[in-house]
């Protein structure tokens, strides 16, 4: 089960640059308010039109749903494979 204070977390906005676009397909970006940090980012997850120079407002946000629905996979496949290899109860897995 997730973690209720986790999942109350507010979101992180994070400044950020387009440095530059190359080959037209990976964007290199600049993070944080001095612009210190890098990531490169595939072209297609940028809103339309983006262009060198543009400032962007990236959030990040907790999907405790997506988590819990990965977690119930998992258990859902370790069981599966339990169950198949005769070896219930011997394995943990933790996502």
């Amino acid at each position: 089960m997730p973690d209720k204070g986790k999942a109350d977390a507010p979101p992180e906005t994070i400044h950020a640059v387009i440095d530059r676009i190359e080959d037209n397909e990976m964007a290199v970006i600049l993070l944080g308010p001095e612009e210190r940090d890098q990531i490169d980012l595939p072209r297609r997850f940028l809103p339309e039109g983006a262009s060198d120079g543009d400032h962007l407002r990236i959030t990040i946000t907790l999907d405790p749903e997506s988590r819990a629905s990965a977690e119930a996979d998992v258990r859902r496949l370790q069981d599966e494979l339990e169950k198949r290899s005769g070896t219930k109860g011997q394995k943990t897995f933790k996502l």
